[in-house]
């Protein structure tokens, strides 16, 4: 055998084996490296003794005949000759000899080695497809203890069903000399199934014939149970896919083409993922205009900035159809922090937004008439003042609607309800925004509108309509309306000074007679600045915005200053100095008043405190407290928790108080009073003559100082009767043992009248104006001459100047 046919032979057998053709076919380094291996294997490999001594047999067989041919002439050279002969074929018999059976050797080493190293359960077949033989690895592969429990099984009975069908035919396609592959799976001897890729290939006698088979099979077993939980979970994704309104996708960084797309998008757009593989823009063909820009918008956003984006938008199927649409998108990057694909999902979300538009409708629609509610009727005002646009808003409320709700039953007025709906949309232009506030009130926004003169026509419109336009069986002549318009930014720049503008502006309607509209005007902005003052009031005094000025208040014929009032004051940031009569009533009416007279007692207290300790010790202190104040059970512990903070004497505090307010609750008002009186506190009665001016006042209260009010000062001089008056009201009060002190003394014939009345103090513009407790004290430090007669102190009847003093006793 030589070298070629051995390594031919391995070749071919193995090569059939792995399924592979002829080894004419393998590559010439196969082939060099066959060579290489046998023959330096063989040349390694020593001859066995039989191998010589056959040679030697062979040579002495040789030399024997040689001599035996050459017998008749038996010459030393012919012995020669025969010896040379022996030695010759002994020589030749034993290389070739040695050879053969160092490549036999070489062969089955390889061999040996190839087995070893193969993975596969190689096993040598009987044409009738007995197993011969099985490699060691295929025996263990096949959990078998030794090849030799396998000899002698019918191979193909290790397989069941279409997979025998498949080793049937791969058995006879090798016995026609056909190598075949397949793939099935079998159990092994212990019974555990396993998936095996077979091939099956013919084994050539030298005729040609075929001899046996060789069936190299590889344990695939793992690759086919992740292939077949691939297959379930592709099969699982698609079906999934298939059936939901979801679109999952893979795109390139730029948006220029898809990776991936799922099977869904043919549900939830129309189109098919191949559609998209050749023209991935197909599916931005079929966003909506409006949609289109903030869209790419947001795309360009993720693709520049690799950041996570999310938009809602409107598509256009190709069926027509109508849907809405949600994208997600979500950057993938790379280790070096570059986005190399951005994944997503889109869904329908064409349910979700029609249940929230059905959910806006609800919460946005009055259920009785189906008009507008209020919340509807207040996002459209804002809408408006966001976009500063021109519009005006009527407030309609019907007249009298209680009395036709009493009288012709619930039932009957809903439907008169409904029919004023219905009046009031045919009355006014179509693109009239009308809601049902609730009960009888009614709202329209006229957009576009602000000339008074169209808005009071379509309000004289909607009168007669509604006189004329109610049913026989509705009690129509009844049936009235009062209308208040208010206008933007007339009247507010914002809806609840709309609203608060137009319902003043209706409630002037009713007043005037009903059946009318009234546009609003001063008194609704003069509420609308009451509530913003209102609104702000807490902050105001948590800021420091009030101050108090103070005013004296003088013995009119020294003109020395004896006391002081404390008057509040608001510096608001915007408006500037607030007169007290646009902020006191709102304090009263708030409650707000307890606090910050509360306030103005520690601050007024403290300031007297200041002047005591320069020197003033005399001086007194006098605080206004309103009604409000008056019924709180905390006024007494306020008063003497800052006298006892200021360290100061209660005699030098007085307390002013209204005849009004005493009459509100004339039990409550004795009862603080006495307990204020425990405490030494002086009390006076403000604005007298004024209120009830009831003597059993005076006796009931007995108060220590009684104010005449400035409507009596004012007259002093120029009204007999009011002089009169004056001068009864100081001389019963000096009877009953009080004080007298004129308020609003602003001229000098009124302070000379008061002096020959014996009137005890003095006060008013004419001596000193309310100021910071700074100015005040400049002021009543200088002295005045020859000013106005109306503004200043003037010379007295003695001719000597008066000089407002500040030196009180000591």
């Amino acid at each position: 055998m030589n070298l070629e046919t051995v390594w031919h032979r391995i070749g071919t057998n193995i090569n059939r084996a792995r399924g592979g053709g002829s080894v004419s076919a393998w590559p010439a380094r196969n082939q060099q490296f066959l060579s290489y291996f046998l023959v330096r294997y063989g040349q390694a490999t020593a001859a066995p003794l039989a191998i010589l001594l056959i040679a030697i047999s062979a040579g002495a067989g040789i030399g024997s005949l040689v001599h035996h041919l050459t017998a008749v002439a038996a010459t030393p050279v012919h012995l020669a000759a025969s010896i040379t002969a022996g030695v010759i074929a002994f020589a030749f018999v034993y290389r070739k000899l040695a050879a053969d059976y160092g490549l036999q050797c070489a062969a089955v080493a390889l061999a040996s080695g190839m087995l070893n190293a193969n993975r596969d359960c190689l096993k040598v077949l009987s044409t009738d497809g007995k197993l011969l033989r099985v490699s060691e690895h295929g025996a263990a592969l096949m959990e078998a203890n030794s090849p030799d429990e396998l000899g002698g099984a019918d191979w193909l009975n290790f397989w069941n069903g279409d997979d025998r069908v498949l080793a049937e035919t791969a058995c006879r396609d090798a016995l026609a000399g056909i190598s075949t592959s397949f793939t099935g799976s079998c159990a092994t001897t212990k019974g555990h199934r396993k998936c095996w890729n077979s091939t099956v290939s013919p084994i050539a006698g030298k005729d040609g014939s075929i001899v046996g088979l060789l069936c190299a099979s590889e344990d695939v077993t793992q690759q086919c149970d992740l292939l077949k939980t691939l297959r379930e979970r592709d099969e699982l994704m698609h079906e999934m896919e298939s059936h939901v309104r979801l679109v999952f996708y893979s795109y390139s960084p730029d948006f220029q083409h898809f990776h991936h797309v799922s099977a869904g998008v043919e549900r939830v757009f129309g189109i098919t993922a191949e559609e998209l593989a050749t023209t991935p823009s197909a599916w931005l063909e079929l966003v909506c205009g409006v949609d289109i820009g903030p869209l790419r918008a947001e795309m360009h956003r993720i693709a520049s900035g690799g950041v996570e984006g999310r938009f809602e938008y409107r598509i256009r199927r190709p069926d027509g159809c109508l849907r809405w649409i949600r994208s997600t998108a979500y950057p993938v990057r790379d280790g070096t922090g570059a986005v190399v694909r951005i994944v997503g999902v889109s869904e329908d979300i064409t349910v979700e937004q029609e249940r929230l538009a059905a959910l806006d409708r609800l919460a946005h629609t009055d259920g009785l008439t189906g008009l507008a509610n209020r919340s509807a009727l207040v996002r459209q005002m804002k809408t408006l003042c966001s976009r500063d646009a021109a519009f005006a808003l009527m407030f309609i409320d019907l007249d009298r609607f209680k009395v036709l709700n009493d009288t012709l039953g619930h039932t009957a007025a809903d439907r008169l309800l409904k029919n004023i709906a219905e009046i009031i949309q045919a009355a006014l232009p179509e693109d009239a925004c009308v809601a049902r506030l609730g009960g009888d009130e009614f709202a329209v926004i006229l957009s576009g509108e602000a000339d008074k003169g169209t808005l009071a026509t379509l309000a004289h419109t909607l009168l007669t309509a509604f006189s004329s336009g109610v049913p026989k069986d509705s009690a129509e002549s009844f049936v009235t309306a009062s209308i208040g318009i208010s206008v933007y930014p007339e009247n507010g720049r914002d809806h609840e000074a709309l609203l608060t503008s137009a319902d003043i502006a209706m409630y002037a309607a009713k007043k005037g007679g009903r059946n009318g509209f009234r546009f609003a005007g001063k008194a609704s902005s003069d509420v609308l600045g009451d509530f913003e003052l209102e609104r702000v009031l807490p902050l105001a005094l948590a800021s420091g915005q009030f101050v108090l000025h103070f005013q004296g208040i003088h013995e009119p014929t020294s003109l020395a200053m004896t006391g002081v009032e404390a008057l509040i004051r608001w510096n608001h940031p915007t408006r500037g100095m607030v007169h007290p009569a646009s902020f006191i009533p709102i304090l009263e009416e708030s409650g707000f008043i307890v606090e910050v007279g509360a306030w103005v007692m520690d601050a007024a207290l403290a300031q007297l405190a200041y002047w005591r300790k320069a020197g003033k010790k005399g001086l007194r202190m006098s605080v206004n407290v309103s009604a409000r104040q008056l019924r709180d059970d905390t006024l007494v512990a306020i008063v003497d928790e800052a006298l006892r903070k200021h360290q100061l004497p209660p005699r030098c505090l007085e307390i002013e108080l209204t005849e009004s307010a005493l009459m509100e609750n004339t039990s409550v008002a004795q009862e603080t009073l006495i307990a204020l009186k425990r405490l030494g506190v002086r009390i006076a009665i403000d604005d007298f003559g004024t209120g009830y001016s009831s003597l059993g006042y005076l006796a009931d209260f007995s108060p220590d100082t009684v104010k005449i009010d400035r409507t009596f000062t004012a007259k002093l001089g120029r009204d007999t009767a009011a002089t009169s008056i004056v001068r009864g009201i100081i001389q019963m009060s000096h009877e009953l043992g009080m004080k007298v002190t004129a308020e609003g003394v602003e001229t000098s014939k009124q302070l000379q009248a008061l002096r020959a009345a014996s009137c005890d103090y003095a006060q008013g513009y004419f001596l000193t104006k309310p100021a910071s407790a700074e100015s005040l004290m400049l002021a009543c430090r200088s002295v005045t001459t020859g000013h106005d007669a109306e503004s200043a102190p003037t010379p007295d009847s003695d001719g000597r100047d008066l000089v407002v003093r500040f030196d009180l006793p000591t």
